[in-house]
């Protein structure tokens, strides 16, 4: 069985979303889309979280800038 995350978006005027139930691959293209696409490089999106099944949290970016997974 697939492992699901949830990623859980903020954006820069305070409005939380969450999109749930995302493959690995969903997951890898969310990421690149919410930290390195237009909305992101326009200042719109203020952090990134991405949460697994067990709520442990295995990605988080915060105004663009990756604070964990530490490179």
């Amino acid at each position: 069985m697939e492992e699901k995350f949830n990623v859980h978006i903020t954006f820069s005027n305070g409005d939380r979303m969450v999109e749930r139930d995302k493959s690995l691959r969903q997951v890898q293209s969310a990421v690149q889309r919410l930290t390195r696409g237009p909305a992101a490089l326009g200042g719109l999106i203020q952090e990134v979280r991405v949460v697994d099944k067990f709520d442990h949290m295995v990605f988080h970016a915060q105004d663009n800038k990756v604070l964990f997974p530490k490179r």
